[in-house]
């Protein structure tokens, strides 16, 4: 039989053991971190873990960096900055660059995350509230929205084309009910606002192709021409024979499209922001870089002729 004192000397070793393993395999958990973050920041060159302090200047020149990585297009680098500040500098500001990121990287559920941590701090930042009215709208949570849009308006601000936008995407699955009820169908809300005329044009063109042309005058026709260009269905008002009316709104693209063969040139188009002036090569209702609504405007340009079919949108 053992010896009892052998077996309890054994114990405390095991004991010790354990332990010494545990703080040792913790230790190297955490010098895997910093090699990880040491060999990361390695990437900047110029700038060394060790010599990193957090004062207000350190951090503003790695803010500054994350910007850089952001402005690139680098967002995952300009996160781990970021992250890596916030666990050591509590910001708001801080918080609100991660927000924006994770909606760039297109890490929403993330995003909506930390916009609700500064939410906590600070509940009626604007700021934040708008960045969370993207987030649910690309997450399809209209109904989040129309609350949002609620909270706003409590604070007394107005925000029209954002509930028009809401209301729309809202009605295009189902029948508006609880938050909406004025509104019964998308032609009223066109009526309430007139600035969505270009998403209507776009959905009679599918549901009502003659009330859509009704809509269209010979002064805005270029505004929505896009939409109808390649459509064989074209009222005669408009275009005959293969080539456009020319009126005094006429652009000059149009006019010259007319007077070439007609297997020779086309139009090709893109959409210009009304606010930011960034242009893009398909059209978006909220525009993909200052984020405004309904503010994208067609711009025509004179192309070769491909083979393309006409199109029924």
């Amino acid at each position: 039989m053992r010896d009892p004192l052998f077996q309890i000397i054994l114990f405390i070793i095991i004991i010790l053991l354990s332990s010494l393993i545990t703080i040792a395999i913790g230790r190297f958990r955490e010098y895997l971190k910093e090699q990880k973050l040491h060999n990361f920041l390695k990437d900047f060159e110029y700038l060394e873990i060790e010599n990193v302090k957090l004062d207000s200047s350190s951090v503003e020149a790695l803010v500054l960096l994350a910007r850089a990585y952001k402005k690139e297009g680098d967002y995952e680098k300009a996160l781990k900055i970021y992250l890596w500040i916030n666990k050591n500098v509590k910001s708001v500001e801080i918080l609100k660059e991660i927000t924006a990121l994770y909606v760039k990287a297109g890490f929403l559920e993330k995003a909506k995350t930390v916009a609700y941590q500064i939410l906590q701090i600070r509940p009626r930042d604007k700021e934040t509230l708008k960045t969370l009215l993207i987030i649910d709208e690309k997450l399809g949570n209209y109904k989040e929205m129309i609350d949002i849009i609620e909270i706003f308006e409590e604070l007394g601000v107005n925000l029209e084309k954002e509930k028009a936008n809401a209301i729309l995407n809202y009605l295009k699955l189902e029948s508006c009910k609880e938050f909406c009820k004025e509104f019964k169908s998308i032609d009223d809300v066109y009526k309430k606002y007139p600035f969505i005329k270009r998403e209507y044009i776009s959905y009679l063109l599918q549901k009502n192709p003659e009330k859509a042309y009704e809509l269209i005058d010979d002064k805005d026709i270029y505004n929505f021409l896009d939409l109808i260009f390649y459509r064989s269905d074209i009222p005669k008002r408009f275009k005959e024979n293969g080539k456009w009316k020319i009126t005094e709104f006429t652009p000059f693209e149009i006019k010259v499209l007319n007077y070439l063969p007609k297997d020779f040139a086309t139009l090709e188009f893109e959409y210009v922001c009304k606010n930011c002036k960034k242009t893009f090569p398909l059209y978006s209702k909220r525009c993909p870089n200052c984020n405004e609504l309904f503010s994208e405007e067609v711009i025509f340009n004179l192309t070769e002729q491909r083979n393309l079919k006409n199109i029924e949108l």
